[in-house]
């Protein structure tokens, strides 16, 4: 999308005006809004975007107000601007509608309002059905954006809060690279039964265009089965219910420790963070070698890099190599993988210990785990948080904290709204509702930072 700024004084003239104070812009009127707009700290503005109105590109546009591409203290906003016509007064409700929806982690997040402006994260994506339409979406990323499409919306009428217009949901999400977000909050209301489950559901998978590309795309139930699935949600919308429509259109797969999510699942704080993401798929990695290899590839790296060298690591042997395998391996051809001189170095030191007979894994297993992480952490590139991560994706020891793991400390901090990242005995301190379900929560802070693919 190109994006050329003007400052917004360019509103005072044509054909700019008219996005200003649609459909029929006054002088006066420009001017109280102009000024309006400098006290929101909105300097510039872009006219670009998919839809044109008269000679101007722009974001979007509602029965409410009309949505540009804006600067906001030198950062990039949507600033939705509300239309002279528009049946609301101000923008007050709308902002009130978006708070409540970013508390459970729905829509773009708000930043600021005014009588006749909405000032709220810019989502850089494409709409869904164009997403959608694109050749190389393959099936299994279609089931996953819907899944995440449709757990926002059971997270909406988890909170009472009705979208409005989820039925056309083409023109009302967004989809990204890593994330999907439905937008325009407009016609939403806390007075009225929400339907945004049944709504977006039937939009996607029933009689309109875009249920027909999906239907090229991925292979369905019966249509009676889809509409009996929405029909026991919407008599009983509970969870479990929900979860029924994910598994019977095959969004996804159930998860492990069902008992332990669902107990989570009612916590304040994180409960919404679970109905989100869904079904606890945590990997296990059963060889105690493989997850602690993995574990030191993964120290102090963004999951990006660190998936790129573990990748590369792996085509050396074809499959997770054994610890001579690894100790025959030249250091020369394992730093071409992107590993770290240091790194080499603790995996080959482990690799040694487990072939001279050093380390008994299943001795080790059965101790409690901080006498395990006494026994791990003797052994050199293997500390508090690599040991930890072997309890949790290993032994699956369900009640271990990484205090230290900077995810975990993002997690708390977002969930809690701490102004700063806390503390390890804060950490603590917020968690221990949590017990004896910790790891599981830990999983599910990661997952939502999207970070931590080692599980």
């Amino acid at each position: 999308m190109t994006q050329h700024f003007q400052s917004i004084s360019v509103f005072t003239k044509d054909p700019y005006k008219k996005i200003l104070a649609f459909p029929t812009p006054k002088n006066s009127e420009i001017k109280k809004r102009i000024i309006e707009l400098k006290k929101l700290g909105v300097s510039h503005v872009s006219f670009t975007g998919p839809l044109q109105i008269g000679k101007c590109q722009i974001l979007g546009k509602g029965y409410v107000g009309m949505v540009v591409l804006a600067k906001q203290n030198r950062n990039l906003v949507a600033l939705k601007i509300r239309r002279i016509d528009s049946p609301r007064k101000n923008m007050l409700n709308e902002a009130k509608l978006l708070k409540i929806a970013n508390k459970i982690g729905v829509g773009p997040r708000f930043i600021e309002n005014s009588k006749n402006f909405l000032v709220m994260e810019f989502i850089d994506g494409e709409k869904i059905i164009d997403w959608v339409r694109k050749s190389e979406i393959k099936s299994k990323d279609l089931r996953s954006v819907i899944n995440n499409v449709l757990r926002e919306c059971f997270l909406l009428d988890n909170v009472g809060l009705d979208h409005g217009e989820l039925s056309t949901i083409d023109k009302h999400v967004i989809v990204q690279k890593n994330k999907n977000t439905i937008i325009d909050f407009e016609s939403s209301s806390i007075n009225r039964k929400p339907s945004n489950v049944s709504g977006a559901t039937q939009a996607i998978f029933i009689g309109t265009g875009l249920a027909k590309i999906v239907q090229k795309k991925v292979k369905l139930p019966t249509k009676r089965k889809i509409i009996n699935l929405i029909r026991k949600y919407k008599k009983n919308p509970t969870l479990e219910n929900f979860e029924k429509i994910t598994f019977g259109l095959k969004l996804q797969k159930k998860g492990k420790f069902v008992k332990e999510v669902s107990i989570l699942s009612k916590d304040k704080k994180l409960g919404h963070l679970v109905k989100k993401i869904g079904p606890c798929t945590m990997r296990i990695t059963k060889n105690p070698y493989q997850t602690l290899v993995e574990a030191i590839i993964y120290q102090q790296l963004s999951e990006a890099s660190a998936t790129a060298i573990t990748k590369r690591f792996l085509e050396i042997y074809g499959k997770f190599p054994t610890p001579k395998q690894v100790f025959d391996t030249s250091n020369k051809k394992l730093k071409d993988t992107g590993i770290s001189s240091t790194k080499i170095n603790y995996i080959k030191g482990l690799s040694e210990q487990i072939l001279q007979n050093k380390i008994n894994f299943r001795k080790i297993s059965k101790l409690d785990d901080e006498e395990i992480i006494s026994e791990l952490t003797k052994i050199k590139g293997i500390g508090n948080w690599t040991a930890q991560i072997f309890l949790m994706f290993c032994l699956q020891r369900k009640d271990v904290l990484p205090v230290d793991d900077l995810g975990i400390k993002k997690g708390i901090r977002d969930l809690f709204s701490l102004k700063e990242l806390p503390t390890t005995k804060t950490v603590e301190k917020f968690s221990d509702g949590w017990r004896p379900n910790r790891s599981i929560a830990c999983w599910y802070m990661w997952k939502n930072q999207r970070i931590n693919s080692i599980g």
